[in-house]
């Protein structure tokens, strides 16, 4: 993990800003101590959490694969656009990142500064250079630096994976669906790529002028692949609604359509690499298919001082 991170990671005990300690552990002053994994990675789980289950080994595996020959490339580019163009000070928090290929890809987008190349110099929670207006913490929109990223996940396997993903990055194994172990203000954009959404949690780890990014299925997406897949919900927009409002405002929406011609082995993978895996046959053989992508890429900003 990159000492110039750890200042934004929060204790999942007493939610303290951590540090390195004596002995090359991480702690926070309240004396609580984690172990740094040989990966470079961080566990933060709270001590009483709900059961719930993370990506295996398999899932993980087919997603890097898949991802990895850019099928998904539309939503790479717009969700790179969306941290480009976010003047706020503060990392880019990908919750829910699985390895890290999406925050990866928006780290690359944002250019290093001078002497800095591969963001060593960087300090993740110094504000950037003062707005036009005057007001501090607040680069002018467009103005691009070496982000951070952290990527938070509940698997282990996927964040072993996400630890090494960008020299940029770090990466926490957590539970989305709990206090993040990150400190109020501490993102510039928080990444929501076909994850469970966290409304208080967002607003308290978000700063004022940053912002949120989600990205849901639509009706068709993957409809070729019907039988093997969960198939989206007709009400997705009213609970994408639903889990952000009133604490935050939509601030833009796009949808994305586009048509994957895919291999067998690429439609193995993206059956396998979501929850579907727990629902069909490991050893099932596909064939090769044109397959329909629909998302729509969504940006959030907070309505007002979330409560805390």
């Amino acid at each position: 993990m990159r000492d110039d991170l750890l200042p934004v990671l929060a204790c999942p005990v007493c939610a303290e800003p951590l540090a390195r300690v004596d002995g090359g552990q991480v702690g926070c002053a309240t004396g609580h101590r984690f172990d740094e994994a040989k990966q470079g990675h961080l566990t933060l789980l709270p001590a009483k959490r709900r059961a719930l289950t993370a990506d295996t080994p398999e899932m993980v595996d087919a997603r890097i694969r898949f991802l990895g020959r850019g099928h998904y490339a539309p939503v790479e580019r717009a969700l790179a656009a969306v941290v480009v163009a976010t003047g706020a000070p503060g990392v880019v928090l990908d919750v829910g990142s699985g390895p890290g290929t999406y925050l990866a890809h928006a780290l690359d987008e944002t250019a290093p500064v001078a002497g800095a190349s591969d963001g060593t110099a960087l300090d993740a929670t110094a504000p950037d250079a003062t707005a036009p207006d005057g007001r501090p913490g607040s680069a002018p929109a467009g103005s691009v630096t070496a982000r951070l990223g952290v990527a938070l996940d509940l698997s282990a396997v996927a964040i072993r994976r996400a630890a090494r993903v960008h020299p940029r990055a770090g990466a926490v194994v957590g539970d989305v669906t709990e206090r993040l172990p990150v400190v109020d203000d501490a993102a510039a954009v928080v990444l929501d790529v076909f994850a469970p959404r966290n409304q208080r949690e967002y607003a308290r780890v978000l700063h004022p002028a940053g912002v949120l990014a989600v990205v849901t299925p639509r009706t068709g997406h993957l409809a070729e692949l019907a039988e093997a897949t969960i198939a989206v919900d007709p009400e997705k927009e009213r609970r994408l609604r639903d889990s952000l409002e009133p604490t935050f405002t939509q601030r833009s929406s796009e949808d994305l359509t586009w048509t994957m011609d895919l291999s067998a082995e690429d439609v193995h993978d993206v059956v396998h690499m979501g929850p579907s895996h727990h629902h069909v046959d490991p050893d099932r053989v596909f064939a090769p298919t044109s397959v329909t992508a629909a998302v729509t890429v969504s940006t959030w900003t907070v309505a007002g001082p979330p409560t805390r």
